[in-house]
């Protein structure tokens, strides 16, 4: 009976949109070709500001384990890409289900949430003026994992004001603790930094052990007919010891910056952008195993599938996709020819290690590494060129799309022990002495009515 529903449902949903991936991947070497194949079922429906969207994927590239064993589905796991309502009142928006969000600014290089819009279950309340904004954003992270991570949640605020073309917001975020949701940090209007201070000091009767880790900042950015400028800083931890105790023990100052921007032009448009953090950014807070406070949809950097498969930081990272510990460039081209959509970049990243579930790297505490701020100081740091080229267009009431990927890494960050050179077991991202080039070509075709 379950399997003649999800017959049915999926022949239901295909009736609206259907799409085929198929890639051909070289890792390494020429000699090592891989292939594989995604199918896409979405339902898209809007009317007078209500939006219906649903889209399930179906993959057999090996990432995850086939979702009924390789008996029913070939090797095929389903993963759920976007599932949820869009409520748009003009004015207020409201977002529920498991959706693709990002940032309040316009970049590949947005730092409170990664512009790969991986999706989570999420809550989302958008109100905008003529002169004022505000958002409040509940993200799921970990509800009862049955990998014994423990439940935790983050909330993302943001509150600008306009003028003229530009937008000027303060955005934070919170990642709390021993439960997946606590509502306050979304409905309370005050900044999250002073819920978390309120709430979880002892002495009052409305006490919680909710325990949370707060990063703030800001973004400016303009916008006109044809450009798009902006600027974004967000700060975990500044080292005010420097000033006020300079004698004394050295934080180390957790700051990432992203700021660029593109231009409409009659040859395209053309986007350049740059970004990069110090070192523990998005980590952990506290010494030892904590498994609590990174800025990640995971508290780890592996998972059990016949063995120990690896979480890419890019895939993990709530924000900024590159992570700590890094500087980044990017430009990129879009333009539409006679109907072909053209979209490319060309990306150069220089990182050092870095550890999403490790507060401190390779060391049990942060005074063990040194003291003071670092950033990019490792002996060998990965290079990484990485060139992508998008092409779409309709073909008989078929959208056709092709999709190259070309990328370079010198000294590939790898998963290491540190139990191998430290009395320390934790696992971090270390640049490596192994160089890597990979190739990818995408083929695919959708159809929607």
């Amino acid at each position: 009976m379950k399997k003649l529903f999800l017959i049915i449902s999926i022949t239901i949903i295909s009736l609206i949109t259907y799409g085929f991936d198929f890639s051909v991947q070289i890792d390494d070497n020429i000699n090592n070709v891989k292939t594989y194949q995604g199918v896409t079922f979405k339902i898209y429906h809007n009317y007078e500001g209500f939006t219906f969207l649903g889209e399930l994927n179906a993959y057999n590239d090996g990432k995850y384990k086939s979702s009924m064993g390789d008996t029913y589905y070939k090797g095929f796991y389903f993963y759920m890409k976007n599932g949820g309502i869009i409520l748009d009142f003009d004015r207020y928006k409201f977002s529920f289900g498991r959706l693709q969000h990002y940032d309040i600014v316009d970049s590949p290089y947005s730092l409170f949430i990664s512009s790969k819009g991986l999706p989570a279950v999420i809550l989302d309340f958008n109100y905008e003026d003529d002169e004022f904004f505000y958002e409040t954003r509940y993200i799921e992270l970990n509800r009862e994992s049955t990998l014994n991570y423990p439940d935790r949640g983050a909330n993302l605020k943001a509150y600008g004001i306009k003028f003229g073309n530009f937008r000027l917001a303060y955005e934070e975020s919170a990642v709390y603790v021993n439960t997946s949701f606590d509502i306050e940090y979304f409905v309370n209007v005050i900044p999250n930094f002073f819920v978390q201070y309120v709430n979880i000091s002892y002495g009052k009767p409305w006490t919680h052990g909710y325990n949370a880790n707060s990063i703030m900042g800001f973004s400016l950015d303009y916008t006109d007919e044809n450009k798009y400028f902006y600027g974004q800083i967000l700060v975990d931890d500044i080292n005010t010891n420097r000033v006020f105790a300079p004698d004394s023990y050295q934080n180390p100052d957790k700051i990432a910056w992203s700021l660029g921007g593109s231009i409409e032009t009659e040859y395209g448009k053309f986007g350049l952008y740059n970004a990069g953090a110090t070192k523990y950014t998005f980590q952990p807070s506290g010494n030892g195993q904590n498994l609590y406070y990174g800025y990640t949809y995971y508290p780890d950097v592996t998972y059990n599938y016949d063995g120990e498969k690896v979480i890419l930081p890019e895939e993990n990272y709530i924000g900024y996709y590159n992570g700590e510990n890094n500087i980044a460039f990017m430009g990129t081209y879009f333009n539409n020819v006679n109907g072909i959509n053209i979209n490319g970049s060309f990306e150069y990243v220089i990182s050092g290690s870095k550890s999403p579930a490790n507060p401190w790297g390779e060391y049990a505490v942060w005074s063990e590494g040194g003291q003071g701020t670092h950033f990019l100081d490792d002996k060998i740091l990965e290079n990484k060129y990485d060139f992508n080229l998008n092409v779409d267009y309709m073909l008989y009431g078929l959208k056709i799309y092709n999709g190259l990927n070309l990328r370079y890494t010198k000294n590939k960050l790898e998963l290491v022990d540190t139990a191998e050179t430290d009395n320390y077991d934790m696992k971090i991202f270390k640049p490596s002495n192994k160089d890597e080039f990979y190739y990818n070509i995408k083929l695919g075709v959708e159809y929607s009515f």
